[in-house]
């Protein structure tokens, strides 16, 4: 049974199944968990890879100095600010691939593939022109003029490497949404590495003897280098996976299926990814916005507050992972028309990220000048980034929290209501919060976190409603 599915929450089963045993219950959370889990490790392993590229690039820019890092720090905040806003939109592609993956029906796999490359490709037009006049936005944001400069050119180097970008997660889309994660997770790892290599050579500079040529010098680009290094990186992953699913017969990318744009079909995943980009920009915006926030407090501030941000970002791909894995369980069920299934697929996922998350929380507390001296040595930095950490760590739960719902509601194509809870959260109550504290009172960048931890807490809590509503409450009609 194809169950149908459009911009507002997909149908979920109004056929009712007998409620199982205890023993029965608990072999199928199991099998729920180990689902999970196996989807959710390579998952995990490429978010932290995507981090890793923005974190290496911090790591190989911190002996530059304060000015190098706060820079980056800025430039990162401004192209994720625009980067999740793109890159949410293509993750509408997901619950529409598993919800079809789920009911059997692979030719509406590859249909979904095909407009979701079409769609990468659109979306890489505005994001790259975004980048390229980096240094002018960061002006218009208040920020020192030397950091704007550092972080323009920065700006523009990432520019080169948005469509590549784009089109890797468009394929990582169809994949993903089949349960296939680990092609994904391995170019990623892969990347990482090269990344580091990356940087070393173009952010210091590096003269090699090759034969036949001699020597050969490499000057050092300083912090353009690593945005070089990085744009590198996302063409050479996007070719590699555009070969490992060309190649693959089991896949058929484009067989059976029309390779032209279709309007109604971009209409659909956009009605879905729109609003979860939405979401994403809405949260990583305010924590953009707090680093301007923080270059207007001090360059010391902003980069202390770039090095937490790291830690911190760390942890929650950890959680969004196992959450973007529960989505895909979520869409699974549907698609096979289970609501049971997917009630277990969202509970597991919620018991998953908090336990985690609170061991994020232990360790934030127990050892935060050992987790900032892996970024930086300078004292003015660890000592308001001891500060940061602790209001990280008490909005870790909260953040897993929020984005298990939000995962969870995605996989049942229910995205415009969480659009407008995480609006609410983010921007009408946690941004004014933030500044407040930040500037009208003497806890300086410590507020500006503790307004993050507000608005956190808000939308965790008003998104754990919504689920209960979507998953448990009566079943939508069907359209």
């Amino acid at each position: 049974m194809t169950m149908p599915v459009g911009v507002a929450p997909a149908p979920i089963a109004t056929r009712r199944a007998p409620r199982p045993g205890g023993r029965r219950r608990t072999l199928l959370y199991l099998h729920e968990l180990r689902a999970l889990l196996r989807i959710a490790g390579p998952i995990i392993v490429s978010q932290l890879g995507a981090i890793a590229m923005n974190t290496t690039d911090t790591i190989m820019v911190g002996p530059l100095g304060a000015g190098p890092l706060a820079a980056a720090g800025l430039g990162n905040a401004l192209f994720m600010a625009v980067m999740i806003m793109c890159t949410g939109t293509l993750m509408g592609m997901s619950p529409l691939v598993s919800q079809a993956f789920g009911a059997g029906d692979r030719a509406e796999c590859r249909r979904v593939l095909v407009q979701g490359l079409w769609l990468a490709a659109l979306l890489s037009l505005p994001m790259t022109l975004f980048c390229l006049f980096g240094q002018p936005i960061a002006r218009a944001l208040d920020q020192p003029p030397e950091v704007s400069r550092m972080a323009g050119g920065y700006l523009t180097a990432l520019a080169w490497g948005v469509p590549p970008m784009l089109l890797f997660m468009a394929f990582r889309q169809y994949l993903d949404g089949m349960g296939f994660t680990r092609p994904a997770m391995t170019m990623t790892f892969l990347g990482v590495a090269l990344n580091v290599a990356g940087n070393l050579v173009l952010v210091y500079g590096v003269q090699l003897s090759v034969p036949l040529f001699g020597a050969v010098r490499v000057p050092a680009y300083g912090l353009v280098g690593s945005g070089w290094a990085t744009t590198i990186v996302r063409w050479a992953m996007f070719v590699a996976m555009a070969w490992y699913v060309m190649r693959r017969r089991d896949l058929a990318p484009f067989s059976g299926v029309g390779l032209a744009p279709v309007s109604a079909q971009l209409r659909r995943m956009t009605g879905i990814g729109l609003p979860i980009g939405g979401q994403l920009t809405a949260e990583v915006g305010v924590f953009a916005f707090a680093v301007v926030m923080m270059g207007w407090l001090s360059p010391t501030a902003q980069a202390a507050h770039q090095v937490t941000i790291n830690i911190a970002s760390a942890t929650f791909m950890v959680a969004m992972g196992t959450s973007l894995a529960g989505s895909i369980r979520v869409g699974q069920h549907v698609g096979a028309g289970s609501r049971r299934g997917v009630q277990r697929s969202t509970l597991t996922t919620y018991a998953v990220v908090t336990a985690f998350m609170m061991v994020c929380v232990l360790l934030f507390l127990g050892a935060p000048r050992w987790l900032l001296g892996l970024f930086t040595n300078d004292p003015q930095i660890v000592s308001i980034g001891v500060g940061l950490l602790t209001m990280a760590a008490l909005f870790q739960v909260f953040d897993g929290a929020q984005v298990a719902g939000l995962c969870a509601l995605r996989g049942a194509s229910d995205t415009r209501v969480p659009l407008w809870i995480t609006i609410l959260g983010y921007w009408v109550i946690g941004a004014p919060v933030a500044y407040l504290l930040g500037f009208h009172t003497s806890m300086g960048p410590r507020g500006i976190w503790a307004g993050l931890v507000v608005s956190l807490g808000i939308v965790a809590v008003m998104l754990a409603f919504r689920v209960r509503r979507v998953m448990w409450g009566p079943p939508p009609a069907r359209s």
